[in-house]
């Protein structure tokens, strides 16, 4: 049996928070290791599916981001910072996830959203500050101590080549930009989540994307198809359906 639906990017980004959440390497983790959730939009919706928190305005829980047309930043006064998870309890939010990097280890994972994605599976994340941001100071412990990088990022996201396009930003910044000057970082090795994969995850299905796009607030929809056993189908679209109308993110 085969189901057709259409999410918008809010409606994918809780699917991608419920699929990196039932993913096994995160339900270990939450049980005898640590979790950081780096800043993002999409891990403000993990914060609500890991913590039971709620955060009504989503870009809170990031600082660099896409709106009004152009790059920029969330308001700093308005923003919350990363929460650390530790055997599945969030720790006071007086550790920095910075001060903490130091104690990674293998096991522990660290949740970071991108901006870019090709058909390699290669991601990579947009930086404004001059020393890379998030992804430039957790990087090398990750690398070097074996800490699993997750990257949840939604199909819209997708350019025609990460490499290309990291390549060509590394040769010379933009003289000038509408909006913020930013620079794009790979993120290799890291395991990404898309609409797809958390639907693979969540079910016994294939999933596949045929279309994106749309108007009147499904601009950056994603329209996918799922296929499978009736029963596993019906199940998948019944979940679905729960989260179906998810107010656009703010």
């Amino acid at each position: 049996m085969r189901a057709q639906f259409t999410l918008t990017p809010s409606e994918s980004k809780r699917l991608i928070a419920k699929g990196v959440m039932a993913l096994p390497t995160i339900q270990k983790a939450l049980k005898s290791h640590t979790v950081i959730l780096a800043g993002g939009t999409t891990n403000g919706f993990l914060v609500e599916e890991l913590l039971n928190e709620t955060i009504e305005e989503k870009t809170r829980y990031t600082l660099g981001m896409i709106a009004d047309g152009k790059t920029g930043e969330s308001k700093e006064e308005n923003r919350i910072h990363p929460f650390i998870i530790s055997k599945g309890k969030a720790l006071d939010k007086s550790v920095h996830w910075k001060e903490f990097l130091p104690q990674l280890e293998p096991g522990d994972v660290f949740i970071k959203g991108g901006n870019a994605l090709d058909s390699t599976g290669l991601a990579a994340v947009l930086v404004s500050n001059s020393m890379a941001g998030t992804i430039g100071a957790a990087s090398g412990p990750l690398y070097a101590r074996g800490v699993q990088l997750v990257v949840p990022i939604g199909l819209e996201k997708l350019i025609p080549d990460v490499r290309e396009a990291v390549e060509f930003m590394a040769s010379a910044p933009a003289d000038t930009a509408l909006g913020a000057k930013v620079g794009l970082v790979p993120m290799l090795g890291a395991t990404v989540v898309t609409e797809i994969t958390a639907l693979e995850t969540l079910y016994n299905v294939t999933a596949k994307c045929i279309g994106a796009g749309g108007v009147s607030g499904s601009e950056g929809a994603v329209t996918l198809v799922i296929d499978g056993e009736a029963s596993e189908i019906e199940r998948a679209l019944s979940h679905i359906q729960s989260f179906k109308g998810e107010p656009p993110v703010r």
